[in-house]
């Protein structure tokens, strides 16, 4: 198994996940790698088909909502998914010491940290620090059609996978070459549903 996932690109991670989505969407999940032996094969090492940045909402697991199993997905969470350097360090070590060929970043609707900084709530102690990034991506999408949090966390996300995919030197390098994969997604809470963003 840790072979075949060597062998995945960045595209192949990509539809793995969202086959995973659909059979959660339907109710058909497989719950892959959820037994022993798949525990006990990672004691050794890790070998994660995709890095995924998202919020640390508890209504939004990746694991859960791409019905993927241990050691399939690294997962990054912070409120806001936005993106610092401890969360670029993360994803740096993904890509380039574990070979993860997809980071994905996943937005979703009702978030809890673009809503409270759209209707201008006073944010206290380190709480404050997620306000600049969602503040940009509210100024972005004011006036726009739709719901004023939910087109900014899109928006969010979006900008979020573009500084990604841009940072230097570790991933701009691996994009480049074509190693990794660079996406930024959006989950509906009410239908369960992923869908890839484009900026």
């Amino acid at each position: 198994m840790q072979s075949e996932k060597n062998k995945l690109t960045g595209q192949d991670a990509l539809q793995r996940l969202l086959d995973g989505n659909k059979r959660f969407i339907t109710g058909k999940l497989e719950h892959p790698n959820h037994c022993e032996e798949s525990r006990r094969g990672l004691v050794s090492g890790q070998d994660p088909i995709a890095v995924v940045l998202t919020c640390a909402d508890s209504r939004v697991p990746p694991v859960d909502v791409f019905d993927q199993g241990l050691g399939d997905i690294f997962v990054v969470r912070v409120a806001g998914n936005i993106i610092n350097d401890q969360i670029l360090g993360s994803i740096e070590y993904a890509v380039d010491h574990l070979h993860t060929p997809l980071v994905m970043v996943m937005g979703h609707s009702s978030c809890g940290a673009v809503t409270a900084v759209a209707q201008g709530v006073k944010l206290s102690g380190h709480i404050a620090s997620l306000t600049p990034s969602i503040d940009a991506a509210l100024k972005k999408t004011k006036g726009l059609e739709g719901h004023w949090a939910n087109n900014a966390a899109k928006v969010l996300a979006i900008t979020t996978a573009k500084k990604i995919a841009e940072s230097e030197p570790i991933v701009a390098d691996l994009v480049k070459e074509g190693r990794v994969l660079v996406v930024a997604s959006y989950y509906d809470l009410e239908t369960g549903e992923v869908t890839l963003l484009e900026e």
